[in-house]
C-alpha cells in the first residue's frame, strides 16, 4: 500500500481518536483494565492497548514520514486545543462567550490554527481512502505536503453530553458521481468536532458556526450538540 499523503510505501496507522485523547478520558489501558470499541455492526471489540491496538486505526496505512515528522506539529496542535477545551473551555459555553484561540495559542494563533485545520484534514483523508468516498484526495494531501488549507474544509468545536466517544459515520451528498457535502463528528468525551467538506455555494446549517482558516477570526462561538 502507498501512503495517500506522499506516495511512498506505507506501513503504519494513523489513530482515528488521537492516543492523547483517549488516554486523557480513559487512563491506563491494559489487559486487565481494558477498553471495549463497539463497532456500528454490534461487535464488541476489546483494546488493551491504546497506542498498539490496530483496532484503533485507519486502515489506509501512512509512510513513517508522514505519520509522524510530516504531520507532528499537527497533532500537537490538536493535543493543545483538546486539552484546553477540556480544561477551560466549556465556561465560553457556559456564558455564552465566545472561545478566545489567543488564549489558546498564545502569539502564535493563526498558524497553530492552521495546524488543527490540517490534523483534521489527516484524519478525514484517512478516512475518504478507507471508505472509498468520492471526493479529491489530493487536495488533502496537497494541503499537508504544503502546510497551506484546504479551501474546502471546515470544522465546528462545541460539546455534547449525548454522543459517545469516536468517530461518526461520514454522511455525504453526491451529485452527478461526486460528492458536494460531507459531514461526520470526532467526539472525545464532553468535546465534539463536527468536520465538514463542503463545495463552493454549498449552503448548510453545519457550516454557520463553522470555522476555516481562511478566516481572520480569533474567536469562535462554540457549539452545543
Amino acid at each position: 500500500m502507498k501512503c495517500w499523503i506522499c506516495g511512498d510505501d506505507a506501513t503504519t496507522g494513523e489513530h482515528l481518536t488521537k492516543a492523547s485523547d483517549l488516554k486523557a478520558l480513559f487512563g491506563t489501558v491494559s489487559q486487565k483494565q481494558p477498553l471495549y470499541l463497539h463497532r456500528t455492526n454490534g461487535q464488541r471489540v476489546k483494546v488493551n492497548s491504546i497506542r498498539k491496538s490496530d483496532e484503533l486505526k485507519s486502515n489506509a496505512l501512512l509512510c513513517p514520514q508522514c505519520n509522524n515528522a510530516r504531520t507532528a506539529p499537527f497533532d500537537k496542535a490538536w493535543e493543545a486545543l483538546s486539552l484546553y477545551l477540556r480544561t477551560k473551555g466549556r465556561v465560553c459555553l457556559t456564558k455564552s462567550n465566545p472561545l478566545r484561540l489567543e488564549n489558546v495559542f498564545p502569539g502564535e494563533t493563526k498558524a497553530q490554527m492552521l495546524n488543527v485545520h490540517l490534523y483534521f484534514a489527516k484524519l478525514f483523508g484517512c478516512r475518504i481512502v478507507e471508505a472509498d468516498i468520492p471526493i479529491e484526495i489530493g487536495a488533502f494531501s496537497d494541503a499537508i505536503m504544503n502546510v497551506k488549507a484546504h479551501p474546502e474544509l471546515y470544522i465546528s468545536i462545541g460539546y455534547s453530553d449525548g454522543l459517545q466517544t469516536g468517530n461518526t459515520e461520514i454522511q455525504s451528498e453526491n451529485i452527478r458521481g461526486k460528492c458536494a457535502f460531507a459531514t461526520w463528528f470526532y467526539i472525545v468525551g464532553p468535546i465534539a468536532v463536527n468536520v465538514m467538506y463542503a463545495k463552493p455555494n454549498e449552503s448548510r446549517k453545519g457550516l454557520l458556526r463553522a470555522w476555516h482558516p481562511g478566516s481572520i477570526k480569533k474567536r469562535i462561538k462554540l457549539a452545543k450538540y
